[in-house]
């Protein structure tokens, strides 16, 4: 999982996929989930620091981890709860993106 962090937070952000809506986020992780068999995507918020996140859809709702944190915190969180999480303020801020799966 360290690679993965360290690689979307390296990526130059014209190399990166915007992600404005909550539909966009659940539509983004689902489709990485379907076409690489692993659960959740990586997502990066542009700023001074680049925090990185893993989000994992279910039907509870949205499974949130913070990549490159010391301590290993997932939370889980509704769509309407996004909207208090640095995901869903990075979202309404246009600063929320995610690498591209490969073609």
């Amino acid at each position: 999982m360290k690679a993965q962090t360290s690689s979307i937070r390296d990526l130059p952000m014209q190399h990166l996929l915007p992600v404005r809506t909550v539909d966009e986020l659940e539509l983004l992780v689902k489709e990485s989930e379907i076409l690489t068999g692993t659960a959740g995507r990586a997502f990066v918020v542009a700023g001074a620091d680049r925090p990185a996140y893993q989000v994992h859809a279910d039907i509870a709702g949205f499974h949130i981890a913070r990549l490159d944190s010391i301590v290993q915190h997932q939370m889980l969180a509704t769509a309407p709860e996004l909207a208090s999480h640095a995901i869903g303020n990075a979202m309404a801020c246009g600063l929320l993106y995610t690498e591209p799966l490969p073609q």
